[in-house]
């Protein structure tokens, strides 16, 4: 709750600094059309901004919340100023500063609270794939970027781990970044107690966050490894780095090493699988490797970090750049998912996709 406090405070200053640059132009008459060209170039800083809060040089992390506060107050400026302009143009109305910003303040309300929900409400999201390789049916439940501690209040994330637990599926697997640089010792050993005597395997693959590789720029280091591992393990959690575990005959776990580990992440042409014949699925935190996991026989990748974009419209962005973002992709027969993640980055912000965990359900071939 007090993160979310802190954004809305945020906001309300992204709100009075949009508002006190535009304080000049109020007595100016302007043209319609130049009116949309500055719609446009506002919907574009706020893009760069999302793009740099999620994508940006690390040094940019103390500037990083006001910039996503700035990205609701532009994004939703530039869409009240478009459609004001239209509807005066059509109306043949002259246009008024005060009514325009009022418009702006209630579509920019509406955005925030929105996104804050948003990130707030996770579900789960069902998938069924089928396979001459198997001989009966499994359920696998995935959760990718819980981020503890980060975007939600720690309720939401207990409330998701029950959630998880009661489609009793054959095994959970997290998907990495169930921590990051903001997430506290505390929180940390807490999130892994949930899923201890859950009655059913819980996997874990590191993603690029766990280990608060730059906790320098966040709140500084929370936790080691050997700490990290020891909650994980004294709560039944098994850890898998480039490792494969067998579910049941016909299927295969496999979870990647995340590819910022570096020379210590082995080829995948290095690893031999085990049982060729069963159903392979292959966990991997970033969903930049798929191909290359091909040559293990991947059934099917289960993958995540990208959140979905999380702010609009990155998600369309990162697509148009050849980018797997999000939802089912095929190559040499093999699927890999793309996960939303159940959660999302440091602030309470999310204006893509919804939160949620996957529920895979793998059948024979009829």
């Amino acid at each position: 709750m007090n993160s979310i406090l802190m954004f809305s405070l945020l906001f309300l200053a992204a709100e009075a600094l949009l508002t006190l640059v535009q304080l000049p132009l109020r007595k100016k008459k302007i043209k319609s059309r130049v009116h949309i060209v500055l719609a446009v170039v506002k919907a574009l800083i706020a893009i760069a901004c999302a793009a740099l809060v999620l994508a940006g040089p690390v040094v940019l992390r103390p500037a990083q919340p006001f910039m996503m506060a700035l990205y609701v107050a532009l994004l939703a400026d530039a869409a009240a100023d478009l459609i004001y302009t239209i509807l005066c143009a059509l109306r043949k109305k002259s246009r008024r500063f005060a009514a325009a910003k009022v418009f702006s303040l209630v579509c920019g309300v509406l955005l925030f609270v929105y996104g804050v929900l948003n990130m707030q409400t996770v579900t789960a999201k069902s998938h069924t794939y089928t396979s001459e390789k198997l001989t009966q049916e499994y359920t696998i439940v995935f959760a990718a970027d819980m981020h503890v501690g980060s975007a939600q209040p720690f309720e939401t994330t207990k409330k998701t781990v029950e959630a998880m637990k009661a489609v009793r599926p054959d095994c959970i697997v997290i998907g990495g970044d169930f921590t990051d640089d903001y997430t506290t010792k505390d929180e940390m050993e807490q999130a892994f107690a949930l899923f201890k005597n859950a009655g059913i395997p819980v996997f874990f693959i590191y993603g690029n966050h766990d280990l608060q590789g730059h906790a320098d720029y966040a709140i500084g280091l929370q936790f080691t490894k050997a700490e990290f591992e020891k909650a994980m393990t004294e709560n039944g959690v098994i850890p898998l780095e480039d490792e494969f575990f067998p579910i049941a005959p016909d299927l295969l776990l496999l979870g990647r090493k995340d590819i910022t580990a570096g020379e210590d992440r082995a080829k995948a042409g290095d690893l031999v699988n085990p049982a060729p014949e069963a159903y392979l699925v292959v966990v991997d935190h970033q969903p930049t490797e798929f191909e290359e996991n091909l040559v293990l026989g991947t059934d099917l990748q289960l993958s995540g970090h990208t959140h979905a974009g999380q702010l609009f419209p990155l998600k369309w962005l990162y697509s148009l750049i050849g980018g797997k973002v999000y939802g089912d992709y095929e190559a040499d027969g093999a699927i890999m998912n793309v996960s939303a993640g159940a959660c999302g980055w440091r602030e309470p912000l999310r204006t893509e996709a919804h939160c949620n965990f996957e529920v895979v359900t793998l059948k024979p071939a009829q």
